[in-house]
């Protein structure tokens, strides 16, 4: 970015009342030397990896009492003396001895509210950057260090943060890092070539050998020792159980025993981790989703009451496996109780991204991500789909089902995981409950959807959505095969669950009201 461009970016964060943040920093005076230096290191470690970060000097933060908004440039700004630019540049420019390495700088002056002002922006460093101590004893500040942004305050970062900042600086991914003992022969050739069927690969390659795959799909390299070194990431895919070369490698389903006590037990899945994410998937729709067909009173329209919508579990759970720090040796687990599902990771989003980013919003434009590789191939396989926007698919599909809306946690900046709590339809826990208390003889809840084969579950879901469609129309909206929805159909109606209604050529299929589920 040019000069230019610097400048009007700049003027657009001022002139827009822009709230100071990670990137942006407001000081009234160029002898604020403490903030000042502390602010160049932060924005040069750039732990939330942004483009640049703006200081602006002659420009005093204040804060919006009646709109609640902190931190926003006080307007007309105090500004400075066009006589005082020189020494401004001048006296920040000194500052840059008592940092390590020297920050990269541009110096820009402009005006706005006909008063100058100058903005020192600042390059992320390529190295790690530090306020030495000689410095901070120079400025008066409490102590020199590697100074972060966080929000809108300049720190000393964390033990995790520290780890953090030295893992990005140090280039460092365990996924692309060599395995210090596998060897090719601990891959599963047939993994592979499942994995080259469900990406679309061209048949040349499906058809190389073991070991000629293996380079193909860069899941190997050589180091000045060994040819062929096995990538960690490669292991993740494709051993036949990853938790042997990399604990912790897999994913837990803890919940309620089934026996009446409070004991709970344990489910494991242990295999390659993009087939893990798909039978953690085929769990919810075998054992925990569930869902009623509602009519209301008086209403021969139906609709669909969901304990929690499969979309959200197949995003929250596919997302812990994609980006879990798969270098901690603790599991990604699934905690299931009667209300809620929490989703767990011992491992923090990377910066910038947020936990209060994850529960305020829904798209991520400016994402970073631990597990590229993995990421890569599960988009791949189908298994996420636009980058960065499962989020807002979970959420979307919570609200729609009428329920509310995900909690992220930790609510703090220290604690090293990530989790994420979806609660039940309050509608669907009522109709359940009332349901055990009358052993099913509620006139409200049908009958449980769950308990169909899966066609059949699909054909019967689109007819109640969609009364009066016939058998091409089933099959275009659900994807089903004109004769798998003939099949269910027949089925369905044998079963006394839909019927008929019309004449052959302009009738259609409605879900049959029964004489004992009658208000």
């Amino acid at each position: 970015m040019n000069i230019k461009d610097l400048q009007e970016n700049a003027h657009y964060i001022i002139e827009n009342n822009s709230v100071e943040c990670d990137y942006v920093e407001y000081k009234k005076s160029y002898k604020q030397s403490d903030k000042i230096l502390k602010t160049l290191c932060a924005f040069a470690n750039n732990y939330m990896n942004r483009n640049y970060g703006y200081l602006f000097i002659g420009v005093e933060e204040v804060n919006d009492t009646e709109n609640k908004i902190k931190a926003i440039p006080q307007r007309p700004i105090l500004g400075l003396d066009e006589g005082q630019l020189e020494a401004a540049e001048n006296h920040v420019r000194a500052l840059f001895k008592h940092v390590q390495p020297t920050p990269t700088c541009h110096f820009v002056f402009d005006k706005i509210d006909d008063r100058w002002y100058m903005v020192v922006i600042v390059e992320p460093s390529m190295r790690l950057t530090e306020v030495t101590d000689k410095g901070a004893r120079v400025t008066g500040l409490p102590k020199g260090g590697r100074y972060i942004r966080i929000n809108r305050d300049t720190v000393l970062p964390s033990t995790r943060q520290e780890f953090e900042l030295l893992r990005k600086f140090a280039g460092y991914s365990f996924c692309d890092d060599f395995h210090d003992r596998a060897t090719i022969e601990d891959l599963n050739y047939n993994y592979m070539k499942q994995y080259l069927i469900k990406t679309g690969a061209a048949e040349d390659i499906k058809k190389l050998p073991m070991e000629e795959m293996a380079r193909a799909l860069k899941l190997v390299g050589e180091d000045e020792y060994n040819k062929d070194r096995v990538k960690n990431f490669a292991l993740l895919m494709f051993a036949d159980r990853p938790e042997d070369f990399i604990p912790g490698a897999h994913v837990e389903i803890i919940m309620e025993s089934d026996d009446g006590t409070s004991r709970m037990e344990s489910l494991k899945f242990d295999g390659p981790i993009w087939i893990q994410a798909q039978e953690v998937r085929d769990f919810f729709k075998s054992s925990i989703g569930r869902s009623y067909t509602i009519r209301e009173s008086g209403n021969i329209y139906h609709r669909i009451v969901k304990n929690w919508p499969d979309i959200a579990w197949n995003e929250f759970s596919t997302n812990m496996i994609v980006h879990k720090n798969y270098d901690d040796p603790n599991y990604a687990g699934i905690y299931i109780y009667p209300d809620r599902i929490s989703f767990t990771n011992h491992n923090r989003p990377l910066p910038p991204l947020t936990i209060k980013d994850l529960n305020e919003k829904t798209t991520f434009d400016i994402r970073t991500y631990l597990n590229p590789q993995i990421k890569d191939m599960f988009y791949a396989l189908h298994l996420i789909e636009s980058y960065g926007s499962g989020i807002r698919r979970a959420k979307d599909a919570l609200a729609e089902n009428g329920n509310p809306a995900p909690v992220f946690y930790p609510d703090n900046d220290y604690d090293d995981y990530t989790q994420v709590i979806m609660y039940i339809n309050e509608e669907y826990k009522e109709y359940k409950d009332k349901d055990d208390k009358t052993n099913g003889s509620s006139t409200i809840v049908l009958f449980d959807l769950s308990t169909l084969p899966n066609n059949q579950r699909i054909v019967f879901e689109t007819i109640v959505k969609n009364p009066g469609l016939r058998a091409p129309a089933i099959s275009e909206m659900s994807g089903l095969k004109e004769k798998a929805v003939s099949n269910a159909i027949s089925k369905l109606k044998k079963s006394d669950l839909i019927e008929f209604i019309g004449t052959p050529r302009k009738g259609g299929y409605y879900q049959k009201i029964n004489d004992q589920n009658a208000e």
